[in-house]
């Protein structure tokens, strides 16, 4: 149920994909055009018991993905639809309920939103049939009506409006960890019953998460304006009038703001496992939502290469590599890489931006490079510049052995657009060579004093 949403619609094709026979309620029949032949469709409403329990007969499985914040009553709804399920499910002897719900923080004075995601998961839980109630945050992912709002705050303006809720925090998830945790709940050797968090890897504020955003569309720095009077319903209707997202659904998601969520649950990785190679950090989940084109550039290439040899251990060198950027900086000439990111704010880039996750992979943002790859075990970490030039600027760095000694190794490569290009590459390359090769040394310096 909730097929057509948006966890619905990324749920059925993987379902599917894992050899499982599928079965979805839809409203409108004319929705069914959307599902491949092999999904048996059936048409009715979520709180009709004749419609609800024909489209349950038979099933293992159920996911209850309904939320109706489309419209005004809609706690009204999604409680009465809750009800029908538990009570449909039971005659349908299913043998376990998957709800996706909201968090459940602590403290008087939830959101409606809030309140309602946590009703309609007490509903559920209360059931004859076991029910895994997943708790998510905002779960990044196109159409996702949560993150509509975070990318349309990240692009309408260079300045964003911050109340007092846009410091609050979260722990926001990506759609394809949801996704796996839901199909592997359809594994499960027994039924499961309780309530779990499925939560992401990094805690950010809401404006951490939009300028985060900002950043992976390699906009500019997003200027925080103090805004005390801009309230949820001023914030919902400016919405309503410049995003996808209506006044209707927006306003209730932004009232939840007024909460920390994330937190002092039972992780869901206790009775599911967590996806291959570990949760999507909050780059790549808005990388893969918003699907940026990866800019490729032909030209002459150029390099510069440095070499440091060292007593300190490789491991220390590379503990030292790896965590470059963000509070720890760069080891390089003081302010250089604030003064050329100013530069490449004014001409509409993203070199102000600093920040990164504890522990970032490929894809990740580090200040104004984006991973490109990490391999922990042959220590090594490649970079790529997103600043704005008239080329590619790869930064490749590798830490080994020589003999009883550490050598670091780092080599920049240019790829130059053309003859601007290249006369850009000429200009720069005195600075250049004095900025990185002070950055060589002192990646080695600070590696020798851990």
């Amino acid at each position: 149920m909730g097929a057509t949403g948006h966890l619905g619609s990324h749920l059925v094709p993987e379902l599917l994909a894992h050899g499982h026979e599928v079965a979805v309620l839809v409203r409108d029949r004319a929705q069914a055009t959307r599902f491949p032949t092999s999904v048996l469709v059936h048409s009715g409403d979520a709180t009709d018991r004749r419609a609800v329990g024909k489209a349950l007969a038979g099933t293992e499985v159920v996911y209850f993905l309904v939320h109706s914040l489309d419209r005004p009553d809609f706690a009204d709804v999604d409680r009465a639809a809750a009800t029908v399920l538990a009570e449909a499910a039971q005659r349908a002897e299913v043998r376990q309920v998957v709800y996706v719900g909201g968090p459940r923080p602590d403290g008087p004075g939830l959101s409606p939103h809030l309140r309602s995601r946590a009703e309609v998961g007490d509903v559920v839980a209360a059931g004859r049939v076991p029910a895994l109630v997943l708790r998510t945050p905002m779960v990044i992912g196109a159409g996702s009506a949560s993150f509509e709002l975070l990318r349309s705050s990240a692009r309408l303006s260079p300045w964003v409006p911050v109340p007092s809720w846009m410091h609050h925090t979260s722990r926001p998830v990506g759609v394809a960890d949801v996704v796996h945790f839901l199909v592997a709940s359809a594994h499960l050797p027994e039924p499961v019953d309780g309530a779990f968090d499925v939560l992401g890897p990094e805690r950010l504020s809401y404006l951490d998460l939009v300028q985060r955003c900002a950043r992976v569309l390699r906009l500019p720095v997003r200027v925080p304006v103090p805004s005390p009077l801009w309230s949820h319903k001023l914030a919902a209707q400016v919405a309503g009038l410049l995003t996808p997202v209506s006044a209707t659904v927006a306003e209730p998601l932004l009232v939840s703001l007024d909460h920390d969520l994330g937190s002092g649950g039972t992780p869901v990785t206790e009775v599911l496992p967590a996806p291959p190679g570990g949760l999507t950090s909050v780059d790549n989940a808005i990388r893969a939502a918003i699907d940026p084109p990866d800019e490729e550039t032909g030209g002459e290439v150029f390099t510069e290469e440095q070499t440091v040899l060292t007593d300190a251990s490789p491991d220390d060198v590379w503990r030292t590599v790896s965590s470059l950027g963000g509070d720890e900086g760069w080891h390089t000439i003081p302010l250089v890489w604030t003064v050329r990111g100013a530069v490449d704010h004014l001409l509409g880039g993203i070199g102000l931006y600093r920040g990164r996750a504890p522990e970032v992979g490929a894809g990740d943002v580090v200040d104004f490079w984006t991973v490109v790859d990490r391999d922990d075990e042959g220590r090594r970490l490649v970079l790529r510049a997103d600043m704005k030039m008239p080329g590619r600027t790869v930064l490749d760095m590798r830490v080994d052995r020589e003999g009883d000694r550490t050598r670091y190794r780092q080599k920049v490569t240019f790829t130059a657009d053309g003859l601007l290009g290249q006369l850009y590459w000429a200009v720069q390359k005195p600075l250049h060579d004095i900025v990185f090769a002070t950055m060589a040394h002192g990646i080695v310096r600070s590696a020798s004093k851990r």
